[in-house]
This record gives C-alpha cells, sequence and structure tokens, in this order.
C-alpha cells in the first residue's frame, strides 16, 4: 500500500478513520512562527486529526517523516512516479512509531469491546486487519502471544504483517 492508504486503513481497522468528507484540511503539526516557520509533527489524538489522507494539508518544506519513510513522495518535487522501496526502516516504522502504537492500542480496545473470549478476539483481530479467519495454526500461536503478551501486542504485530501492509 502507498503511505497514504497505509495511513488511511490503519484508522479504519482501528475504528478510528473519521469519514468527513469535504471541508478544510487538517493540520497534524504545531506552527511555529520564527525566522523560518517551524513545522512540528504531532501524533494524531483526536477525531479532527483521524480523516483520510487527501485532507490532509501538506507542507512543502518540511515532510512528515512517518509518510516519507512509507514512500510517500517529496511534496517539494514534481514526481511522475512513486518510489517503491521495502527497507528495515519502514518495518521499525510500523512496528515502533507512535501512531502505529496509539492505533494497535485503539485496535485491541475496539476488539475488546466487541467481543469477551479470548479465541473470538483473535478471530476478530485477523478479520479486520486481513478480511479472513485465522488458520488453526495461527491461532494457536496467536493465542499463545495473546495469553503471554496482551491482545495490544497481537494487534501490533498484525498491523505490521506482510499481508496488512501488501496488496497480492
Amino acid at each position: 500500500l502507498d503511505a497514504e492508504t497505509l495511513h488511511d486503513t490503519v484508522l479504519a481497522v482501528s475504528g478510528k478513520l473519521n469519514l468527513a468528507a469535504a471541508g478544510p484540511g487538517f493540520r497534524d503539526f504545531n506552527y511555529t512562527e520564527a525566522y523560518a516557520p517551524i513545522y512540528d509533527y504531532i501524533t494524531p489524538d483526536k477525531p479532527e486529526l483521524w480523516r483520510r489522507s487527501i485532507y490532509r494539508f501538506i507542507v512543502r518544506t518540511t515532510p512528515h517523516q512517518f509518510m516519507s519513510t512509507l514512500d510517500c513522495p517529496n511534496p517539494a518535487n514534481l514526481t511522475p512516479a512513486r518510489v517503491q522501496t521495502t527497507t528495515a526502516l519502514q518495518a521499525l516504522t510500523l512496528s515502533n512509531n507512535d501512531f502505529m502504537l496509539q492505533q494497535a492500542r485503539y485496535l485491541s480496545e475496539r476488539i475488546e469491546g466487541e467481543t469477551t473470549e479470548s479465541s473470538a478476539r483473535i478471530t476478530r483481530a485477523f478479520e479486520l486487519c486481513f478480511q479472513r479467519k485465522p488458520s488453526a495454526e495461527e491461532l494457536s500461536s496467536a493465542a499463545q502471544l495473546v495469553e503471554s503478551e496482551g491482545l495490544f501486542t497481537l494487534c501490533r504485530m498484525l498491523l505490521n504483517a506482510n499481508e496488512f501492509v501488501y496488496v497480492d
């Protein structure tokens, strides 16, 4: 998935995607007027910042680090085609970025609010992330993970899985 689609998909799976259409864009940064303007990106933590990426205000002079890592084109340059890479930095970003950690937490809370039994929670996590039920082997491994580390860890892992990030 491209950076914007991945961002939107993570919000949709966690149940936080704000579907409000049209209107002004959102600014996921703090702006400071100085000799040169300073744009400090923040972790989107409220509904008005959980809109689709198409409504994200883009700062041409200061690319968003999360989006850039996932190959979002540099807005300061015209780009005839997107660069597509697979790097360790992308996997680390998907696993450790504050936005991803926050959304994994929201996903686990969503699932805990929908189901009560452990295997049902695991099945629901797979359904939301992969649009399928887990295999018997996946269910067994996930049950061990949830028992030892908690549902949040499973959600974090699923959001970083190749099956979530890549389209076959």
